[in-house]
């Protein structure tokens, strides 16, 4: 069967930005490092790194902590005493993950690293601690979702519009970000 964590729009990266939103205020240091795999085919890894370390040190200039495969003993001596939250968001590589947060043992005590991934695989071989698989709605949350994005209601709809609306939710197969992308875009003769 399909893996949930390979399918696109299914509401990982929304799911992180929540999580991460609810929880940075916890920790000492926090980062949230969107479009991982994109921005390293773009800007290469060494970017990232630099933009990880400029939040979670507080350093104007992260340049110096840098280092091929990895981060300077000082910036891993700093990191190692203070509590973070990482996100890395769209990651298709764990050799994304090793360099950009290292052994674990990087980050102070009770530091949490999440990673949104299209690739189960790539958490399995990181050996992640917790995997969560998201999954897609159900036809009446496709349904829900649809309308109020749609028809801007959060009740019942005539029976013509529960019609169009299946027809256009068959093509989302359950995917959130599919199913209210499509409702926005729908025309409605009830829209303002």
């Amino acid at each position: 069967p399909a893996n949930s964590l390979v399918i696109g729009g299914v509401g990982k990266t929304t799911l992180a930005t929540a999580v991460f939103n609810r929880l940075c205020d916890a920790f000492e240091a926090f980062c949230f490092l969107n479009n991982v795999r994109e921005r390293v085919e773009k800007y290469g890894i060494d970017h990232l790194k630099k933009e990880l370390l400029f939040k979670l040190l507080k350093e104007e200039d992260a340049s110096p902590f840098v280092t091929p495969g990895g981060i300077t003993n000082f910036a891993k001596k700093r990191l190692s005493r203070t509590k973070v939250l990482v996100v890395l968001d769209d990651v298709n590589d764990s050799d994304q993950m090793e360099d950009l947060c290292g052994a674990h043992t990087w980050f102070g005590a009770s530091s949490r690293i999440i990673v949104s991934t299209r690739d189960k695989h790539v958490l399995v071989k990181a050996d992640a601690d917790h995997i969560h698989e998201v999954e897609t709605l159900n036809s009446d949350d496709s349904l829900w979702l649809f309308s109020l994005n749609a028809f801007k209601q959060n009740c019942t709809i005539e029976a013509e519009q529960v019609e169009l609306s299946k027809r256009v939710l068959n093509y989302s197969k359950g995917l959130p970000f599919a199913s209210g992308g499509m409702g926005k875009t729908t025309l409605s003769p009830h829209r303002p």
